[in-house]
């Protein structure tokens, strides 16, 4: 389940639970889409309840990373569990998009 929310004018919140898997993509590009098509300059995806990200998640998010850059938006990954967090890491994910705590 994919959940957003606008937090401010000029900041909306991804927020996916559970496992976000192959099988979440069209849901995941329908709610990124979404915000592209809107008008907050900062995009959160906020992991706090994400439990696991698959190698096609990975790829999404990383599509999407180029998308904000060109259409002048900042990517932001907020709130990861530690054990997600240290996965990102891992994948020099904190190299191309701010995580923030």
């Amino acid at each position: 389940m994919i959940v957003k929310r606008e937090i401010s004018a000029d900041e909306v919140e991804i927020a996916p639970e559970g496992n976000l898997s192959r099988d979440d993509m069209n849901e995941l590009q329908k709610w990124l889409d979404e915000a592209l098509r809107g008008s907050q300059r900062t995009i959160v995806l906020n992991f706090e309840r994400l439990a696991s990200l698959s190698s096609s998640a990975i790829g999404k998010i990383l599509h999407f990373k180029k998308q904000c850059d060109e259409t002048g938006r900042t990517l932001i990954i907020r709130r990861c569990n530690p054990e997600m967090l240290q996965l990102l890491r891992m994948i020099k994910f904190d190299a191309l998009i701010t995580i923030e705590p």
